[in-house]
């Protein structure tokens, strides 16, 4: 065992398992277990989801000795004992009735704390990292997590501005723990639409939905999975959110649902939990200023005040108004914090008086009488009056903004007031100053944010005004010249920065898309938005609602717009987002297509560029070879003109990758060599500019024509460069591309370790991002991985499995490869004639097609399938190998030519034609590179040793 596997450790839930210290700890402190006990849970937790037999588990932990079936059962309660299995829902073994054990929590190795390659790409919806400000909610924090332990499914009731979102974060972190970390936050305040709820939940887990049934592709995403989903702001999309809830409770087991809501959701499973208001003081009760601060909503208004207005010492003068004020308000959060405002900008005994003054106002409405975004009305209006002319018509046409947004864009937005644009700036300035908006500073920059209660009851005033669609028109045009400003200077930022940014202002954008695709919305500013915000879906691989968007577009373009650049960016997200969802049919191809007819017309060679790339690879897919060779000579041409190294590497990708399905790996090579130079001379890939990412693609290619040519060490090297920039790219698609073209290069070399985790990654990625053709590929390499292990049923019944989906797809990447273990499988379970009319039909439609990468391989297997049939077969089955090998060398595929070498010399052998069979090993062997050790390699060698004690014998 390496000293890597000795010390490793393993996380599940609060628990930290040492295999090299054979100790089980919780949160730092040993837990008593026995041996026994120990190698039945290392052995377990090791294969988590896998199921063990009871007879392979007393095998392994009783090796010296013969037991009972009911020693297994005992250390295993003692195990579920010390785990606390069954304890809020917490399940971590599992007995398959009938098969035996399986480990089913959450596990994650533990290495320095860093994060799998996969959960980069996921897990968006995390709680939020800043500290959420506590006061007086201690006590139902605690009763909330112990129904949610005990129930599953909570919705914290109350009005706009109780807390609930609060309370649900504490109960988040609360529980963290016990959920391994796995709390996710869904903020559905932005959604309009309900069609949406199931992406939104799905966005915040980290998972793409791409099926035309979202809720139930998400069930089926997470079903396996333990964790709690916060669903926050229920209330507007309550139908749809609540026929999401229940199917998640009904048809899940370690789902948990913390919904905050105005109005229950009224399915099964749900458990209600009001939010009262903060405890205030008793107008009959001691009104001293000790006295009030033992009560959370004075407690809460003080610390309020003094964040607007520094540090604050209440007297024993003020604590009477204080109480008063916080009774007034019901100790609604929301409505001291707006209070408190006031009492910074116009003092303590002023704001009290005016709300005594106005009785009305004392009195917030509540969640029943009253539309649910007439919540705090009253105070609304309170803070509405004390407002300047200047500052309501601010107030009112920055409603539009969800989320948060600049000082420019609610100048954009408010129009003018006058001639003065600081005019606007100082309603801005005013308007946070009372409360109304709040503000974060994010690198170095202000800004600004309605809350959604503030921002529902502006929204009233925009129509009350008549305003709604004029200043909904002007927000919609902002955003979309934003999005069009940042199309050069987005693609240069870091990912993470790049994401981030995209993800703060998708509220506003789908809000400004919603409203321009809507019943009183404007079809020109509609298809400019659609148009400009592709990018944004496609970049947070929102691929669904990017082809929802798209389409709509297509259908509003008008006469006018057909053959503009607008049109041509609409059909190539379209194209782009269809080639990942719905496979590679010929809507895909329609689509390119005609963006790129518009895009010659033009004469924009760099978006001719960009389509091409986007083209070459549904090509490459689909087995379109021929077309594929003239896109990438059509590309080449077109980089000549540009003269751009960026557009000159991607040229060299795609002739590299042609040339590579051709067999004409030495010239593969020189494109790959070549392209890498030219994108050494680029400062960093940009994201965008073309459709697939080249850099990884010449790594890729570089590894597999390297692999075909014998070069095994460069090889490997290249396969793990292409594994690290497939990863560093950021994008789940290309990662995905990355892992599945290099796994046959481990598995090649028998390295069965590190094709195993990849192979994992790929299938959990493409599961994720719902990347249908990369899971498909997953399951036929886990096929093959199986082979390995020498399991042929179930690695024929993977192969099988994925040939159809790729089939269904018509994704035809590593089919061939698949095709050709599953004859030799076949071949070996007594399936000859299958396996021969197998791969027959794939060397026919190889040939037709001109993709002649695979043809070594082919014959090499039908030669094999022959052979093993009877001794009349033969001569038929060395009639193939010597094809094999001519093909191999026609190729300078040397490894290839080995590999068909060796099995024909065994076969002459086996006729004791020892000469002949030495001559055809030797001169494979000769022109192999020298120095290089493989599993193919060494056994060559084998033969050979034979070969020569036969020869020897003969002489």
């Amino acid at each position: 065992m390496s000293g890597a596997a000795v010390h490793r450790k393993l996380k599940f839930g609060p628990f930290e398992l040492s295999i090299g210290e054979r100790v089980l700890r919780r949160d730092g402190q040993a837990l008593p277990l026995g041996d026994r006990a120990l190698d039945i849970l290392i052995y377990l937790a090791d294969r988590p989801g896998e199921i063990i037999a009871k007879q392979e588990l007393i095998d392994r932990v009783w090796s010296d000795v013969t037991v009972e079936e009911g020693s297994l059962r005992v250390h295993v309660a003692a195990i579920r004992k010390a785990l606390g299995d069954g304890q809020f829902g917490s399940r971590y073994i599992a007995n398959i009735k009938g098969r035996g054990y399986s480990f089913v929590g959450t596990v994650a190795p533990l290495g320095g704390g860093t994060e799998s390659r996969t959960a980069k790409f996921r897990h968006q919806g995390r709680l939020p990292v800043r500290p959420v400000m506590l006061i007086g909610r201690e006590t139902v924090v605690s009763e909330v997590s112990d129904k949610l332990r005990n129930e599953r499914f909570v919705t914290l009731l109350g009005p706009g501005g109780i807390g609930k979102t609060t309370v649900a974060l504490a109960v988040g972190r609360a529980v963290a723990e016990e959920f391994g970390g796995e709390v996710y936050l869904a903020d559905l305040e932005s959604l309009t639409d309900p069609q949406h709820v199931a992406g939104a939940v799905a966005t915040s887990l980290g998972l793409a939905l791409k099926s035309k049934e979202p809720g139930l592709e998400l069930i089926d995403l997470v079903r396996s999975r333990k964790l709690l989903i916060i669903l926050d702001s229920c209330e507007h999309v309550i139908e749809a959110i609540a026929l999401l809830a229940e199917q998640l409770y009904q048809e899940t087991e370690q789902i948990y649902l913390l919904a905050t809501s105005r109005e229950l959701l009224k399915v099964e499973g749900e458990h209600c939990c009001r939010v009262l208001p903060l405890d205030f003081p008793p107008d009959d009760s001691e009104q001293t200023a000790n006295a009030v601060l033992r009560y959370p909503a004075v407690q809460l208004f003080v610390r309020r005040v003094a964040a607007k207005a520094g540090s604050v010492l209440l007297t024993d003068e003020e604590a009477p108004f204080v109480g008063e004020m916080c009774r007034n308000l019901d100790g609604m959060p929301l409505a001291i914090e707006l209070a408190a405002g006031q009492v910074a900008a116009l003092g303590l005994k002023s704001t009290a008086s005016r709300l005594v003054s106005r009785p009305e106002l004392l009195k917030l409405s509540h969640r029943t009488a009253v539309p649910r975004h007439r919540t705090l009305k009253a105070t609304l209006d309170w803070s509405y009056d004390l407002l300047s002319d200047a500052e309501r018509i601010v107030f009112r046409r920055i409603a539009p903004f969800v989320g948060h947004f600049t000082l420019e864009g609610a100048r954009y937005v408010a129009g003018k007031l006058g001639e003065d644009t600081g005019e606007i700036f100082d309603a801005i300035a005013g308007l946070v100053e009372k409360s109304l908006i709040v503000t974060r500073l994010d690198d170095g920059q202000q800004r600004y944010r309605l809350l959604d209660t503030t921002r529902a009851y502006a929204l009233g005033k925009l129509e009350e005004h008549d305003e709604l669609d004029v200043i909904s028109g002007q927000h919609a045009k902002y955003v979309a010249e934003l999005l069009e400003s940042q199309r050069e200077m987005m693609p240069s930022l870091p990912r993470a920065r790049r994401t981030a940014a995209y993800s703060d202002q998708l509220s506003s954008i789908r809000a400004a898309l919603e409203w321009s695709f809507g019943r009183r919305g404007d079809d020109e500013i509609a298809t400019r938005l659609a148009a400009a915000s592709a990018q944004v879906f496609l970049e947070l691989s929102l691929l669904i609602e990017c082809q929802a968007w798209a389409e709509q577009a297509i259908a509003r373009l008008g006469i006018r717009n057909q053959n503009s650049r607008r049109a041509m960016e609409i059909y190539a997200s379209l194209s782009s987002v269809l080639m990942h969802t719905e496979g590679s049919d010929q809507n895909v191809r329609a689509s390119f297509s005609r963006a790129l007819e518009i895009a010659t017309n033009l004469g924009d060679i760099a978006y001719e560029l960009r389509l091409l790339s986007g083209l070459f690879m549904y090509s490459h897919w689909t087995m379109d070879i021929r077309g594929a060779t003239d896109i990438a000579a059509r590309s080449r041409e077109l980089a000549l003109k540009t003269r751009d190294s960026d557009d000159m590497a991607l040229a060299e990708s795609m002739l590299a990758a042609s040339n590579h399905l051709l067999g004409n790996h030495i010239i593969a090579q020189q494109h790959c060599e070549s392209g890498l130079r030219y994108s050494q001379s680029v400062p960093r890939f940009r994201p965008g500019q073309h459709l697939f990412h080249y850099t990884s693609f010449l790594l890729i290619g570089m590894a597999r024509s390297l692999l075909y040519s014998g070069l095994l060490d460069r090889s490997l090297e290249y396969a793990k460069l292409a594994i690290e920039e497939g990863e560093k790219s950021g994008h789940p698609a290309t990662f995905c591309r990355s892992l599945a073209l290099i796994v046959p290069i481990f598995l090649n070399m028998m390295d069965t370790r590190r094709s195993d985790q990849y192979i994992a990654e790929l299938s959990d990625l493409s599961a994720a991002y719902s990347l249908k053709p990369y899971s498909a590929i997953a399951t036929g390499l886990r096929g093959q991985w199986l082979l390995l292990q020498n399991n042929l049923l179930d690695g024929i019944s993977l192969l099988k499995r994925a040939l159809e989906e790729l089939h269904a797809q018509r994704q035809e990447m590593l089919s061939m490869d698949f095709v050709c273990d599953l004859a030799v499988a076949l071949t070996k379970v007594g399936g000859q004639e299958q396996a021969l009319r197998l791969i027959l039909n794939a060397i026919d439609v190889q040939q037709r097609v001109g993709k002649l990468l695979h043809m070594p391989a082919l014959f090499r297997m039908k030669g094999l399938i022959l052979a093993s049939r009877s001794a009349e077969h033969h001569f038929e089955a060395e009639g193939s190998l010597l094809s094999a090998i001519d093909w191999a060398k026609r190729q300078s595929a040397t490894l290839f030519e080995l590999k068909a070498a060796t099995d024909l010399a065994e076969l002459l052998l086996e006729q004791r034609r020892v000469p002949e069979a030495y001559k055809h090993l030797r001169a494979a062997l000769d022109r192999m590179p020298t120095g290089i050790v493989s599993p193919d390699h060494e056994r060559a060698l084998q033969v050979l040793n034979r070969l020569q004690s036969g020869t020897k014998a003969v002489g």
